[in-house]
């Protein structure tokens, strides 16, 4: 049974349609999953890790690893690992709090007494374009502790600079 040329047009105009249906669907999904999301890919501008990292600490002040490292053989630093509780556990920068930037009102307390005392709060994650540093830092700055600073990419330079990590809670 032969399909005449106007039924070949009309399936391929309906599939056309169909695709870019689904085209549009798709980027509408994922537009708004990435504007949600925490570490969102940026729409604009360079996506390297240094740009991403400057456009995170806008505003926030950054501690050098060498300053971050004196802290801690003074005993002066308090780390603040803001990444998630498994990440933590594999490992971790010695004596840090795992808080993570959703659970910062339930730690400001605790982290402004610790300042009062002497500490210097320092929050990392791993990456440099990870994001989860600065918005806890936002979030501890926004409750009045404008102290902490923050260690980019803290856990992978810490690492590879061969300092002590601590694994567990």
């Amino acid at each position: 049974m032969a399909v005449s040329s106007t039924e070949i047009r009309r399936r391929l105009r309906s599939g056309l349609l169909q695709a870019a249906g689904l085209l549009l669907v798709g980027s509408l999904l994922g537009g708004g999953i990435n504007a949600i999301r925490p570490a969102g890919l940026p729409w604009s501008g360079s996506w390297n890790p240094e740009a991403v990292s400057a456009r995170h600490l806008q505003g926030l002040p950054e501690i050098s690893l060498e300053e971050a490292w004196r802290l801690y053989q003074e005993g002066r630093s308090l780390f603040l690992d803001a990444r998630d509780r498994a990440s933590f556990e594999l490992g971790h920068l010695p004596g840090a709090l795992n808080i993570v930037p959703e659970e910062a009102a339930e730690f400001a307390e605790e982290i402004r007494s610790l300042s009062e005392s002497g500490l210097v709060p320092i929050a990392y994650c791993d990456g440099a374009a990870c994001p989860l540093s600065s918005q806890l830092a936002r979030k501890l700055q926004a409750m009045g502790l404008q102290s902490v600073r923050i260690l980019v990419n803290g856990w992978g330079r810490w690492r590879q600079a061969g300092f002590p990590v601590e694994k567990g809670e």
